[in-house]
């Protein structure tokens, strides 16, 4: 008996064997694939200009699209600077104005839908992926990159006086604010143009690849569930505006006088209010308490200096600009990225950050993939 059950053991195994790989053949079937469950999460996200409807009524042409749009680079597709430049002339006189937005952050298929109403046909980076789209970040990079290797055959010119004023004051450590939001946006895409790659991949890996090289992500390139994000598709529509002299107002004379009027104002009074009011308070409270009389003033008045220094210590703890201040104080995009009421709010409360920055201009260097 014992010979017997040792010659049947191998047969055993192999059953028992081929028993496990029929049920780990059913749960892989049961499972989603690494490569579906990554698919939704992209299409899923805000960055895409991914509609769950649309996908349901045309799901296989939208499978075989999206396989095909990760391999191909926007230069096999033909959708470079220059047709997305002039795609935009089209439905440029419908669009909000660039400071409306940014304000509102209108939802690619809120433009999508604004667009097809004036019979005009959207732009790819808002079409979905089976009608042939380009996903706005992809079109976004396209854009700014062109701009960035045009600006690397220009000589760049010195800076201007104002700039070398405030780093002399500052001793290097402040520069001039950028309140216009295209500005700003070329600006943070400066930090990162030389490791962004030329071929297409997802908002993620973006992400990832610039967090790896120990730069900032531009806040627009941002997890949607960050507060500092503003969608791609609204920074690239603020820079072909921007393109077309429709940012003009945001560089008005008078409005930037009447809001750095108003900011040195608000700065005026908080040194007031949090400097030498301590100081005064120290002297005034000695008074109404009977503390201070003719023999003892000079004393409490070292006291009250003492603490007016103090209070000017805490006032410049608390409104020197940081680096970590870039694109969140004074909005994602700048002063204009919000709405009136809100950038009055803001440039009250943080009235150094409307005239200094703590983050050098951005300045090209050699791109590399």
């Amino acid at each position: 008996m014992e010979s017997r059950n040792r010659s049947l053991s191998p047969k055993r195994k192999i059953m028992e064997t081929q028993t496990r790989s029929l049920s780990l053949s059913e749960h892989q079937n049961r499972s989603p694939s690494l490569s579906a469950v990554a698919s939704k999460d992209d299409d899923d996200s805000v960055d895409s200009n991914f509609d769950p409807e649309a996908v349901i009524n045309a799901k296989n042409n939208n499978d075989n699209s999206e396989r095909l749009s990760v391999k191909a680079t926007l230069e096999s597709e033909k959708y470079d600077a220059e047709t997305i430049k002039a795609e935009f002339r089209t439905y440029q006189s419908i669009l909000p104005k660039p400071d409306k937005l940014l304000q509102e952050q209108h939802s690619s298929r809120m433009l999508r839908e604004k667009i097809q109403q004036s019979y005009i046909s959207e732009p790819r980076f808002l079409k979905y992926s089976f009608e042939g789209g380009i996903k706005p970040h992809h079109a976004l990079c396209c854009l700014l990159l062109s701009e960035y290797e045009a600006e690397e055959r220009k000589e760049k010119g010195g800076s201007n006086l104002y700039s070398l004023l405030v780093r002399a004051l500052s001793f290097g450590n402040l520069h001039p604010q950028l309140n216009n939001p295209a500005e700003f946006i070329r600006d943070q895409f400066l930090r990162v143009a030389h490791v962004i790659p030329t071929y297409v991949v997802k908002p993620e890996a973006l992400r990832k690849k610039i967090r790896n090289s120990g730069l900032p992500v531009p806040n627009y390139f941002l997890d949607p569930e960050d507060g500092k994000q503003f969608p791609p598709h609204i920074a690239l529509l603020v820079i072909l505006q921007d393109g077309e002299q429709e940012s003009k107002k945001m560089d008005n004379f008078l409005y930037r006088m009447a809001f750095s009027l108003f900011a040195f104002v608000a700065l005026l009074l908080r040194v007031v209010l949090e400097v030498i009011g301590g100081a005064g308070a120290i002297w005034g409270g000695a008074e109404v308490f009977t503390l201070r009389n003719a023999d003892n003033a000079e004393l409490w008045r070292w006291i009250s200096v003492g603490v007016g220094v103090l209070c000017f210590l805490r006032f410049v703890t608390l409104n020197a600009p940081q680096k970590e201040d870039e694109g969140d104080i004074l909005g994602p995009a700048g002063p204009w990225s919000l709405r009136p009421p809100v950038r009055l709010r803001a440039v009250c409360n943080h009235p150094y950050h409307y005239f200094f920055r703590a983050v050098a201009p951005a300045s090209n260097s050699k791109k590399h993939d």
